[in-house]
């Protein structure tokens, strides 16, 4: 077994364990505490388990040991991350306490406490969105559903259920054993698993559920369903145990840094694994239950400006005081130039946000006849890496050597490969050919002794001594054998491996990406005159390089991939001259058909495509009147005028230089005001 504790030169920083076991998955990852944040230093890959959870552990471990630098310091500190069928009334069931401290005493590592995997994800949503989850957290696992009610970050139920042939029905029989302290069910529903592909097919099925019946109706209205991406779940556990550890305020990543208001950590003492028969009970106050009042923001009040009160000074214009008169005029030429530069100074846009009448044409299009094309082309390559998600099985085969006994009174040949079956029905055969002589009488018949191997890997091939065996086609009452020995060396184990699954999904994923990319590409290509018909794009796969072949033993598969990526792009205007030359003749009166209010969907047929035209057709209004008609006035009196535009919704005003108080007029000057009409969406 793998000891984790290997001698390497001691940081400052201490690092820290997180173990999420799933059902079917184990986690794992390296953590430290920086600047009061979790910094992650290394995760492993999702690894698959079934029976053998001690050396699953050691796998993930050991894959997360790989990527430390060598200064590192190694963690031994363990926060545990597990599923709730794991908990009962607050503490770790014995029988998985009993794993946790095997795991433990064969791994060199120092519990430091749990915290239940839906919780962790119920904290670490509220470090992402700043506001404790309302919603209902959904585990999915290969036999059961995992379903958590949460009302503002605190947990209201939870329960297990033995997953169905219908998600809906499942979710139902869970919202049911819940319902009975809840009026209304939380509106969010959040998924998780390590099979994305499985929650994409579960989140398509709910979204296309009957709300009203799922739930007893007690849901308000259609909730929204979303999932929990799985490489956060080992974050989720690891903030958990920061929280708990340090009362850290984040993660050292993008996520912003906030306060905490409460830990999900509980705290596991090592005298408890030292006592599987009889657990320590845990108090909320043990679990490390804790709140923090968040300071309160102080509000922001806007300034409250006001004008200085300007006094005109007394002007005496007596001949003997020329100063006085000077400073008059001086004073009045001042007012003069303010307002010249009052009235034809200030610029300002008007954006007149009006519901526009809609008109839809479909148009078919021979192409190169009815409209002129370009073809463009980009080279894109990338590559990608995802879990797999295959299992197969693997091992040794039994082996030992068998004593032939030749009963008949004729020798016998046996080439290599010959069958032979034990009393069990398990078939074994010959590594080597044999030659045994007839017998010499009933009570000697003629013997050799040879090696076999089971047909098959397993255990269960590891048959004692003095086992028979049926030999061939011969009759067990003349043509026998016997172990001489036991055999041995037989085992099976099950692995994570490459399924054909993971191949396609890994191929369909990295394709999407370079598309998405190779369209970007494709975008900066063309002129702004220019517009490109996305559903002629074709790719052409130039190389396919694959790490493992299916059924490969691997955590991971990658793919590097090079694509060619065409489309066509035609002139914006020969688009716009199609349309008008469709739609004119249906434009109402008072309204006008504008490029910019045009929008095209181009479906590919055999002679070219069917483009369907959607025109937003905006008030023919002429900005520059409007403009004149609005000059001087103050913004809501020039709103209630503007209300008189066909499909008039709303007005925004933008200032370049805004007076206050009664000075806030639009500009008097009608050329400063630009108009623009716009579709309200």
């Amino acid at each position: 077994m793998l000891d984790f504790l290997q001698k390497r030169d001691k940081e400052k920083l201490e690092n820290f364990w997180s173990l999420l076991i799933e059902p079917e998955w184990i986690s794992s990852a390296v953590w430290e505490i920086e600047n009061d944040k979790v910094k992650i230093v290394s995760k492993s890959p999702p690894t698959r388990w079934e029976s053998d959870l001690l050396n699953s552990v050691d796998v993930s471990l050991s894959a997360c040991m790989q990527n430390l630098a060598d200064e590192t310091s190694d963690p031994s500190k363990t926060v545990f991350g597990v599923p709730s069928s794991w908990i009962d009334g607050g503490n770790i069931k014995s029988e998985h306490l009993e794993e946790l401290k095997k795991i433990c005493d064969s791994l060199s590592l120092v519990p430091s406490g749990f915290v239940v995997l839906s919780e962790a994800i119920s904290h670490y949503v509220k470090y992402e969105e700043e506001s404790p989850l309302t919603g209902i957290i959904l585990g999915v696992s290969d036999q059961n559903l995992e379903l958590s009610i949460f009302n503002l970050g605190v947990l209201v139920g939870v329960t297990n259920i033995s997953r169905s042939l219908s998600v809906e029905d499942d979710i139902t029989e869970g919202l049911t054993r819940l319902s009975a302290n809840l009026d209304n069910f939380p509106a969010r529903i959040i998924l998780f698993n390590q099979k994305e592909q499985e929650l994409e097919e579960i989140l398509e099925t709910l979204n296309n559920s009957d709300w009203n019946k799922i739930g007893n109706s007690k849901f308000i209205h259609t909730p929204k369903v979303e999932i929990f991406d799985p490489e956060k779940k080992i974050l989720a556990v690891s903030l958990a145990g920061g929280s708990e550890i340090a009362k850290v305020n984040g993660i050292s990543s993008d996520l912003n840094s906030q306060n905490e208001e409460e830990t999900i950590v509980s705290k596991l003492p090592i005298e408890e694994l030292d006592n599987v028969e009889d657990p320590v009970g845990l108090t909320a106050e043990d679990l490390g239950f804790v709140s923090v009042n968040l300071p309160k923001i102080p509000e922001f009040k806007k300034p409250n400006f006001k004008l200085p009160n300007l006094k005109l000074p007394k002007i005496n214009f007596s001949l003997s005081k020329r100063p006085l008169i000077i400073g008059g005029v001086g004073f009045l030429t001042f007012l003069i130039t303010a307002f010249i530069l009052w009235w034809f100074l200030p610029k300002a846009t008007v954006t007149i946000y009006v519901a526009p009448k809609k008109l839809e044409e479909s148009v078919s299009l021979s192409l190169d006849n009815d409209i002129k094309t370009s073809k463009l082309e980009v080279k894109v390559n990338g590559e990608k890496t995802k879990p797999t998600t295959g299992t197969k099985t693997v091992g040794e085969k039994a082996k030992g050597q068998v004593k032939i006994q030749n009963g008949t009174a004729f020798p016998i040949n046996l080439p290599s490969g010959s069958t032979l079956v034990s009393s069990g029905d398990l078939k074994f055969v010959t590594i080597s050919s044999a030659s045994v002589s007839g017998a010499l009488s009933p009570s000697n018949p003629g013997t050799a002794t040879i090696p076999i191997e089971a047909n098959n890997i397993g255990s269960e091939y590891n048959l004692g001594k003095d086992e028979v065996f049926k030999v061939a086609n011969y009759p067990k009452a003349e043509v026998d054998a016997t172990s001489v020995d036991g055999f041995s060396g037989g085992s099976s184990r099950q692995i994570s491996s490459v399924s054909e699954d993971d191949r396609k999904s890994l191929l369909k994923d990295l394709k999407d990406e370079l598309l998405k990319d190779a369209k970007e590409k494709l975008k900066n290509q063309i002129l702004e005159s220019e517009y490109l018909i996305d559903s002629s794009i074709e790719s052409e796969i130039n190389d396919e390089n694959y790490s493992n072949k299916t059924g490969d033993e691997a955590t991971n598969i990658k793919l590097s991939l090079s694509l060619t990526v065409s489309a066509l792009s035609v002139s914006k205007n020969d688009l716009a001259s199609l349309a008008k030359k469709a739609l004119d003749d249906k434009v109402p009166t008072g309204f006008i058909l504008r490029d910019d209010q045009l929008l095209y969907e181009f479906v590919a047929n055999d002679d070219g495509f069917d483009v369907k035209i959607l025109a937003n057709l905006l008030p023919s209004n002429d900005p520059t009147e409007i403009a004149k008609k609005i000059a001087g006035r103050y913004p809501k009196l020039a709103e209630s005028y503007l209300s008189s535009v066909p499909g008039f919704v709303k007005a925004e005003f933008r200032f370049k230089m805004l007076l206050p108080g009664k000075l806030g007029t639009l500009p008097h000057v009608p050329k400063n005001i630009t108009v623009e009409f716009s579709a309200d969406k």
